[in-house]
């Protein structure tokens, strides 16, 4: 008799794992599978870890326990479709690949990773829109995930998202119960196709309602053909997905976030403020390094190193408070404020008090009532990874060894502690005074979970974290802890995580708001500002869209979207120098979902390449340095962004992408107030009239935001784009 497991994955056109070790069983709408693990260690193992692409290769994360002594250790996970890669884990330091499993890939380090294959489709064939065929097996759906069903908007609204076979079908459609506002003939919610990802198309339907719903029954409704449609449904029959207001809603976002403009600052770089202050400006004598008690600072101008000191300070920020407000910012990021060693203050001697170099809290306090008092707001940064090894706790250790009550706050070797020539205890990248945190200790989880409630207290708006991959390696737990803490105090806090690739495992509602978004910085900068083998406009779109099909819609809303920070090389520079290339990133970025992200001195287009030339001072005094028609750019935008709603809440989709050319719109939401913007981009070297298709936009008038006039004839806007220019146009 075949097992369930078995039968699904024929009805479901997939390939089982053939393999003992690791069982498979398909899961309700196909697009989650439940996963056994299972390995007998060879060598005496007290612990056995899985660790694989998607739980970031944690050796803690997944756990296999031996329940009954037999040497089998086994774990339950649930997978998405998809193609995974994983390892076995042994006493926490032992990595050996699945040997009952066949398939594999090199790891690049002269071994191999077992490779799970769960029907992934990325080479298969695509279907044939039209033929009036639909492959049932690949229409794939899961109400569990927030990437396949949330609810925003106060739960007044839910996105619902169905992956089929590539060019597999015409249309497809949701029926939901209660029926939504914006369901049409048929009590039917048109979807749209919003990305292809992994061979598959992803459609989006956006069901609207008066009142949030208790709950909601829905199913997917896919035709394909023309006069003789066929019609599948996802549930088949009469089932239907279900899922409580609570469980399609269990993410939220602050909604402030959706209204912002970041600027970052990156503070001793941006200006000096502390006129009256002991430690005011002094000569550094020639060879002496900075450590933490002195004043000496070099000239605000001065070429940037690792270790140099400008001068900048919090009243300076206080002082730029009135310009910050007339560029159009609404909220600001700081780089770490905590006393601290170094110039940028990732290596906290105290994560409690502002370094004396940057102020005293009176004057976070000044800074904070400044900026409340013109509607904005900040967010602070810090790194719970690692302390400097200035930092009380560190240097206790040093001082009383194993006696110390804060040895186990590190990961320490032996006594005494040594740093050179090489450290005997934990630190970030080898530095040794960067001495890494065991935040698995509860005394350090109570401390830091303290510190950032102590700041929110304080004024703060929110965090970014850094490097907090490093700490779920440690503590899968402590991202969870601190986000219930933070939220528990401040709902609207916004948090911010800096994750460098994609993102999906940590915008699920347990972690965080949003993150650094940087494959959407890579993404404009390799279409935009590149002159030596651009993407096209179609694999520029591609890279935006796969991004849109799986992050949950909540994290959507409030990415964090940058172009540079003070760990990238500066926007101008990396556009080669192109000022105007630089002004075009900016355009889309202003233009697309999340929470646009200025860093310092962008707007004037300072130049600066990698860690420490990205972190020049602000030449406010110097106006050759300054680009005065960038700083007009940017000033328009953030003009153009508070003044239109559908830029800050519209839904989006791509309407043009040919060659150097692409165009996407912004549309208001069913029942909310605003008007369609479509954003036009020309990274090409000549100029161009863009003709954007207008179906289903308004075609009476198009007003131009930015950029040259546009017009419209015969159902099309035109735009007159000169070489790496854009523009944003308002239809009515």
């Amino acid at each position: 008799m075949r097992s369930l497991a078995l039968t699904l994955a024929l009805l479901l056109g997939i390939a089982m794992p053939s393999f003992a070790a690791t069982r498979v069983e398909p899961l309700e709408g196909g697009a989650l599978f439940k996963v056994v693990f299972s390995h007998s260690p060879v060598i005496a193992a007290k612990t056995v870890t899985v660790a694989g692409s998607w739980n970031g290769w944690s050796k803690t994360a997944t756990p296999l326990q031996d329940k009954d002594g037999d040497g089998k250790f086994e774990a339950t996970v649930e997978l998405p479709r998809g193609r995974h890669q994983y390892k076995f884990v042994l006493n926490g330091e032992v990595w050996q690949h699945d040997g009952d499993n066949p398939a594999k890939d090199t790891d690049g380090n002269s071994g191999f990773n077992s490779v799970l294959d769960l029907g992934s489709n990325a080479a298969g064939a695509p279907g044939s829109r039209g033929d009036g065929k639909i492959a049932s097996g690949e229409l794939l759906s899961n109400p569990k995930s927030l990437s396949f069903a949330a609810a925003i908007d106060g739960r007044k609204r839910v996105v619902l998202r169905v992956h089929a076979l590539k060019d597999d079908v015409t249309s497809v459609a949701v029926s939901a119960s209660p029926r939504p506002l914006n369901a049409g003939e048929g009590d039917l919610v048109a979807a749209r196709r919003i990305a292809t990802v992994d061979g598959r198309d992803v459609w989006e339907a956006r069901l609207t309602f008066a009142a949030a719903p208790k709950s909601l029954r829905w199913q997917f409704v896919a035709r394909d053909g023309d006069g003789k449609e066929a019609e599948v449904r996802l549930p088949a029959g009469r089932e239907r997905f279900s899922a409580s207001g609570g469980e399609l809603g269990r993410f939220t976002t602050p909604t402030w976030v959706r209204d912002a403009i970041f600027y970052q600052i990156f503070p001793d770089r941006f200006r000096d403020g502390k006129k009256d202050l002991p430690t005011d400006r002094q000569p550094r004598p020639q060879g002496k390094p900075w450590n933490i008690d002195d004043s000496y600072l070099d000239a605000w101008d001065a070429e940037p190193a690792h270790h140099n000191m400008m001068g900048g300070d919090l009243p300076g920020v206080t002082e730029k408070a009135e310009y910050l407000k007339e560029l159009g910012v609404t909220s600001l990021y700081l780089n770490p404020i905590f006393t601290a060693a170094s110039n940028h203050k990732y290596d906290a001697a105290d994560f409690e008090s502002v370094d004396p170099s940057f102020g005293i809290l009176d004057d976070f306090h000044a800074l904070r009532d400044a900026l409340k008092a013109r509607g904005m707001n900040m967010i602070l940064d810090c790194v719970f990874n690692h302390t400097g090894d200035e930092h009380g706790a560190f240097r206790d250790c040093v001082e009383k060894g194993p006696s110390s009550k804060y040895w186990g706050w590190y990961f320490i070797d032996g006594h005494p502690i040594t740093r050179s020539p090489k450290p005997n205890y934990r630190c970030w990248w080898n530095f040794s005074d960067l001495p890494q945190l065991n935040t698995a200790n509860p005394d350090v989880v109570k401390h830091l979970l303290g510190v950032s409630l102590k700041w929110l207290k304080e004024g703060s708006a929110g965090w970014r974290l850094d490097v907090p991959n490093e700490v779920d390696a440690v503590n899968p737990e402590f991202w969870r802890e601190f986000r219930k803490k933070v939220k528990r105090q401040d709902p609207d806090a916004y948090v911010v995580g800096e994750i460098w690739t994609e993102a999906t495992s940590w915008l699920q509602g347990d972690k965080f708001d949003a993150v650094m978004n940087y494959p959407v910085r890579s993404a404009a900068l390799e279409f935009m500002s590149k002159t030596d083998g651009p993407i096209s406009a179609q694999d520029f779109a591609g890279a935006l869209q796969a991004q849109l099909a799986t992050y949950p819609e909540p994290a959507l809303q409030v990415q964090f979207n940058l172009l540079g920070s003070h760990d990238t090389v500066r926007l101008r520079t990396a556009a080669n120098g192109d000022i105007r290339r630089a002004r075009l990133c900016m355009t889309f970025l202003f233009g697309w979902p999340g929470a646009p992200v200025i860093y310092y001195g962008d707007e004037v287009g300072l130049l600066g390449g990698k860690d420490p030339e990205c972190r020049r001072t602000y030449p406010w005094d110097q106006p050759a340095k300054q680009d005065a028609p960038t700083l007009e750019h940017v000033k328009k935008l953030c003009a153009t962004r508070k003044a239109e709603p559908a830029l800050r809440r519209g839904t989006v989709r791509f309407l043009v992408t040919d060659g150097r050319v692409c165009a996407f719109v912004r549309e208001p939401e069913h029942g909310d107030p605003g008007r369609p913007v479509v954003v036009v981009l020309n990274s090409g070297t000549g100029a161009t009239t863009v003709s954007v298709p207008l179906d289903g936009l308004p075609q009476r008038t198009a007003t131009s935001l930015l950029g040259p006039a546009a017009r419209i004839e015969s159902g099309k806007l035109l735009v007159d784009l000169p070489a790496l220019e854009g523009a944003h146009v308002a239809l009515e």
